[in-house]
């Protein structure tokens, strides 16, 4: 008799990647119509290359509070966030 893994015994990547594939298959999310054109974040320079991208980062987002829990927005935006560098900004005069 084979024991049951635990989410926390496989490997982040190979769970998600398996887990993806599966809420894809099963069709119990339904994709926005702009996951083709939008960008992951302002501070990025291009959207994703991945066309299941929207999938990945459900089940990342599912992984991290079923581990974790207790998680708002406020710690997706330190896990999943960065920074914008805006070059030299003209000064504001005013």
């Amino acid at each position: 008799m084979a024991m049951a893994s635990k989410v926390k015994d496989v490997s982040p990547h190979e769970f998600v990647k398996a887990y993806a594939a599966h809420l894809k298959q099963s069709g119990k999310i339904e994709l926005p119509e702009w996951t083709d054109i939008v960008k992951t974040a302002t501070f990025k320079e291009l959207a994703p290359y991945d066309p299941d991208w929207y999938y990945i980062r459900a089940t990342s987002m599912a992984r991290k509070i079923y581990s974790r829990g207790g998680l708002g927005v406020g710690a997706f935006r330190r896990i999943y966030g960065g920074s914008k560098r805006n070059g030299s900004r003209p000064p504001h005069y005013g």
